[in-house]
Parts: C-alpha cells; sequence; structure tokens
C-alpha cells in the first residue's frame, strides 16, 4: 500500500453533533436539552428550575467551567450529552475573567480597537477548543442554549434588515455558529389575524398551549438558523426528527 493510499479515508468519523437552540423565555430550551441523550448541564445561570436533570453546580467562574468539562474529558462517566445553558451567562464569565486579568474597569478600556471584545473572543475559542476534545474523546453531543436577541444583519444583495438571531456579542456569535452542526431557532406556530373589522392585526397561536413549539433548523432575512443535514423549514421542538435527520446524514 502506497503512502497515499494508507492516509486517505473513504468517510471521515461519525461523531456527535454540535448543536445550539435559542429563542424567547419558556419556549422550552432547557426542558428540550433535559429530553436529549442522557445528559449532564454546566449551568452558567440558574435555568433549571422545576426541570430535574443531572447538573453541576452553578459555575461563577471561566476556572470554574474549565474544571467541570475537564472532569467530563478525564474521569468516568455514561453521560451521552452535554447542556451549556446558557452563552448570556457564559460570555459574562468571560468578560469577568478578561476585566480580572487586566485590572480594566469595562471592555471598552481594555487597549485601543476593541481589544477587551477581542480577548472574549479568544477566550470563547479555547471554550469551543475544549467542548471539541469532550466532543471527540468522549463522544458527547454538545447542546448550547442560548436567549433570542433582533440583530440589525447587514447583506451586501439585499442591505440592513433585522433577524432574530443567539444573544451574544457578534465575534462569539459567528464563531459558535460556524462551529455548530445545526443552529435551531425554538419559537411557536403562530399566524397573523386581522381582527376589528381589519383596523388591528395581532399574532394567534396555531395548535394548543399557545402554539406549536417548533425549531427553525433553516435560515431566512428573519431568522438566524442552519444545519448541515439537508433540513428544511421548521421541525418539531422534539429530538426524534433531528435524530432522524442525524442518522440519515450519517449514513449517507
Amino acid at each position: 500500500m502506497s503512502q497515499l493510499e494508507s492516509l486517505v479515508m473513504e468517510q471521515a468519523p461519525v461523531l456527535p453533533p454540535k448543536v445550539m437552540i435559542y429563542g424567547p423565555p419558556g419556549i422550552g430550551k432547557s426542558t428540550f436539552g433535559a429530553a436529549g441523550p442522557k445528559p449532564i448541564f454546566l449551568q452558567t445561570e440558574d435555568g433549571l428550575a422545576g426541570i430535574r436533570a443531572p447538573c453541576f453546580p452553578l459555575a461563577k467562574s471561566v476556572g470554574v467551567v474549565s474544571e467541570y468539562l475537564q472532569c467530563l474529558i478525564d474521569d468516568p462517566h455514561d453521560y451521552r450529552s452535554l447542556v451549556l445553558d446558557s452563552t448570556s451567562g457564559m460570555e459574562l464569565l468571560l468578560k469577568k475573567q478578561v476585566l480580572l486579568e487586566t485590572g480594566a474597569p469595562n471592555l471598552n478600556l481594555v487597549g485601543k480597537w476593541g481589544l477587551g471584545y477581542t480577548m472574549v473572543a479568544e477566550k470563547w475559542e479555547q471554550i469551543i477548543s475544549i467542548l471539541d476534545v469532550l466532543r471527540i474523546q468522549r463522544e458527547m453531543l454538545i447542546l448550547i442554549v442560548a436567549h433570542a436577541e433582533i440583530d440589525n444583519a447587514e447583506d451586501a444583495e439585499f442591505g440592513t434588515f433585522d433577524r432574530w438571531a443567539p444573544k451574544i456579542s457578534k465575534k462569539a456569535r459567528g464563531q459558535l455558529v460556524e462551529w455548530c452542526d445545526l443552529v435551531g431557532y425554538a419559537t411557536r406556530r403562530m399566524v397573523l389575524r386581522s381582527v376589528d373589522n381589519g383596523k388591528t392585526t395581532i399574532a394567534a397561536g396555531i395548535g394548543p398551549d399557545g402554539g406549536d413549539r417548533i425549531l427553525n433548523v433553516c435560515g431566512s432575512p428573519a431568522i438566524l438558523a442552519k444545519n448541515r443535514y439537508g433540513l428544511t423549514g421548521e421541525l418539531p421542538l422534539a429530538w426524534e426528527p433531528l435524530f432522524e435527520a442525524f442518522s440519515q446524514s450519517f449514513s449517507g
């Protein structure tokens, strides 16, 4: 066998997916995480009230987050997915760490040309690298939970417009969206209806309890979303359709 033949692989190793979901409060993001494959939560904010799931104590520093992740890498366990909840809490810890290291009172006073925010982005890269080690060495699915915000987006063809996006700094958002295999926006199925003889338009839920909970996995001018599995449109906010898409992608 030649050296070239020994180096070429027919198919890349199959690894668990990297997923980020975001949406409004109360939509069920943490509940979704708790329903995943044998999860353990790494909390950077207290969002598990009323949800029973294995979790680390609330992380209050970047060092503690790194310690928890290293435990999952090194110690024996049978957890199959990590839920990082949430990006907002994680980024707050990263910002505090930058201020601690530099002694600056706020990020705007860390050097010039946005150096403080660049340092936060670099620390996000370090967290992503550890998550990758966990995913590769322990074959754990990574689920990142984020809140939603209106983002002012720019497009060379369509100009400037508003869209829903994960609530996180733009640099870190770009890093995480690029890294993840799937980014989904969790919301309810809604329809616009006219009332008062057409004088007022309201949003009404389609389905029980204010509308069926859905996950948008395809990007649009209104929503930041993506996936590497050929999915289009929206899915129920549940793991089953995602696992079907994952398995079809791997088998294909």
